[in-house]
């Protein structure tokens, strides 16, 4: 991600450059993103201009022969020297290297219960399940996405010079040509991989942690230092990918488990009280149908059901 002012200034530099020998229509649309992304583009973008402005001016005047009694014109003389420099640099930038400038830069959200598809401008589709929020920011070297919180299924397009990375809390997730999921509920993270790699990574880890690797089939749970890795099958890794389709299925999962599932599609909440929230239970229901799932779960296992209007109490 672009931080820090000599970042922006580079950046401002490079557009500068561009636009003195002319803009395409497609580099207008990202000239015009990359200002919108932050103010400090702004700023910057606008004090450099400025100060190409008075190098304009000053081009034509003999700035060798300045008598002493002209301090005032020294100093500009000095000021356009160091613009030419930093305007250099933008333009080295831009013909003698890649840059990281920002070509787009967007959020996306679901509210609770909905489920959105997304295309980001690279080509990858996303997913995004309910409640979630994440932030997208493609520059010319670099893809990344930071998951704030929810749950996101990504179908990665090839770029061989773009990584594509997904930030979760305290976890860096890049893909290695892949389709993969990553949940983030605070910071426990788990990542579901369903076809090719991703590399895990902890950036603020001690010296010497090493990054895991995992490949189709396997989740992959963390929580603050601790990661676990496990090898599921793949109608399991599909199961669990369900909700792409507005399902929830279930394997023996303990009622309070499947109930807290349910709990994220739905603002009536199911509550289970006592002995009832270690009853397992099995199947297939669709996530925002809470009224079904529970009458099916009294009628199989003879519970009491109480609908208090905001909530749905199950007890034995």
């Amino acid at each position: 991600m672009m931080s820090g002012l000599d970042d922006i200034e580079d950046q401002a530099s490079v557009w500068l450059a561009r636009q003195d020998r002319g803009l395409s229509e497609a580099e207008r649309a990202a000239f015009d993103a990359w200002l919108a992304a932050d103010t400090a583009h702004q700023v910057c973008y606008l004090r450099l201009k400025a100060l190409w402005h008075k190098v304009d001016r000053l081009a034509g005047q003999d700035l060798v022969a300045v008598p002493p009694a002209r301090p005032a014109i020294m100093w500009r003389a000095l000021a356009a020297t160091v613009l030419i420099g930093v305007i250099s640099a933008g333009v080295w930038q831009l013909y003698g290297s890649n840059p990281a400038v920002v070509v787009s830069h967007a959020s996306y959200a679901t509210r609770l219960g909905q489920n959105n598809s997304v295309q980001l401008t690279d080509g990858t589709k996303v997913q995004l399940n309910t409640d979630t929020h994440l932030t997208q920011t493609m520059t010319t070297t670099a893809r990344e996405i930071r998951l704030d919180h929810g749950e996101a299924f990504f179908d990665v397009a090839k770029d061989a010079k773009r990584p594509f990375v997904v930030y979760a809390g305290n976890r860096k997730i890049t893909d290695i040509g892949t389709k993969f999921s990553v949940r983030r509920d605070g910071d426990a993270i788990e990542i579901l991989v369903a076809e090719g790699r991703v590399r895990i990574d902890m950036p603020n880890a001690h010296k010497g942690a090493r990054p895991i690797e995992a490949g189709a089939g396997n989740v992959i749970m963390t929580k603050a230092d601790g990661t676990l890795v496990a090898m599921r099958s793949e109608q399991d890794i599909a199961d669990r990918l369900s909700w792409r389709s507005g399902m929830l299925v279930f394997k023996q999962e303990p009622l309070g488990a499947a109930a807290a599932e349910f709990n994220r599609y739905n603002s009536k909440h199911i509550v289970v009280v006592g002995t009832a929230r270690d009853l397992k239970i099995g199947g297939r229901f669709r996530a925002d149908n809470v009224d079904v799932f529970t009458a099916l779960i009294k009628e199989g296992f003879s519970l009491k059901i109480e609908d208090t209007g905001t909530e749905i109490i199950v007890s034995e």
